[in-house]
């Protein structure tokens, strides 16, 4: 019965979707995107692994009154079609430098990377360094982060089986559960986030698994950059203790607040002028938590 539902599901919500979405060719597939806004610079909005444009929806809004804005969907995630190439540092910067050169994005950026972003960002910020006048990591992974945790907490950080997810999904039973339970503790089953990746995940699921399975080697590709030279650089870490909930094992838990402290740290070294700002509300997810500081701490970057 559940996968008859999830099959009506997709077919109900696959007649609407992409009405009045924008999108560009990229690879010889669909590429969606958001563009708001008017200026002479663009802000550029990467989201985390397998997560999409809706994530930047509070923050894009209120730039958009300060300058040129721009969020997308990679390729094979939520509204994007995948182009069947594997995920790499290189890839992701190729299609953005396309994206933003189809789309007409006035230079110089300004770079918004959340999580996993700051691994995907790195060639990208090597080859466009003279068209790029600040940078702000929002809880930005870090190259050497897996290698520095131990087995146990690598252990509490995995995720089911690949093949468990994917059966789940097809068979329904993932849209069913996260009807009843919350994606993340960082936003109850009401937020739009949730509903919107409960009802899509069936569209990038295949995608958000090659991406886990590939982020061992973005990860080790991304320790060859280790300097932005001199371009502003925020990064901002989540401190608030909602981050934390998942882990019933204190010692645990105290290891993975010491190696988040440690990393976000260690990424101000990437420029000669970085800062650190704190998110107190927010834990890994700042843009729904801790917007209105993203927002200003990216305006005083228009400034």
């Amino acid at each position: 019965m559940s996968t008859l539902f999830e099959q009506y599901e997709r077919w109900r919500l696959e007649r609407t979707f992409k009405k009045g979405k924008t999108f560009v060719h990229i690879k010889g597939q669909p590429l969606h995107y958001v563009k708001k806004g008017q200026g002479n610079c663009t802000v550029v909005f990467q989201s985390g692994m397998g997560s999409n444009h809706a994530i930047w929806k509070e923050v894009q809004d209120s730039l958009s009154k300060h300058a040129v804005t721009v969020s997308y969907d990679r390729n094979g995630l939520l509204l994007s079609e995948a182009t069947g190439e594997p995920v790499t540092n290189d890839l992701v910067s190729e299609e953005l430098q396309l994206l933003l050169e189809k789309t007409d994005c006035p230079k110089p950026y300004i770079l918004v990377g959340h999580s996993m972003a700051g691994i995907y960002l790195r060639p990208f910020i090597e080859k466009n360094k003279q068209d790029i006048s600040a940078i702000i990591f929002a809880e930005a992974a870090h190259p050497l982060q897996m290698k520095k945790a131990s087995p146990d907490l690598l252990k509490a950080l995995s995720v089911p089986p690949h093949w468990v997810i994917k059966t789940m999904v097809h068979t329904g039973i993932y849209r069913v559960l996260f009807s009843f339970l919350p994606l993340s503790p960082e936003f109850p089953i009401t937020h739009r986030l949730h509903q919107l990746e409960k009802d899509f995940f069936y569209r990038s699921c295949d995608k958000i698994l090659e991406e886990a399975a590939n982020d061992n080697l973005n990860f080790e590709d991304a320790e060859r950059y280790t300097s932005f030279g001199n371009i502003p650089l925020t990064v901002i870490m989540g401190t608030s203790a909602v981050r934390y909930k998942g882990f019933k094992d204190h010692v645990i838990r105290d290891e993975f607040k010491s190696l988040v402290k440690e990393v976000q740290l260690d990424l101000l070294n990437l420029s000669g002028n970085s800062r650190l700002v704190e998110a107190r509300h927010s834990g890994h997810v700042i843009q729904v938590n801790d917007n209105v500081l993203l927002t200003n701490e990216i305006i005083r970057h228009l400034k």
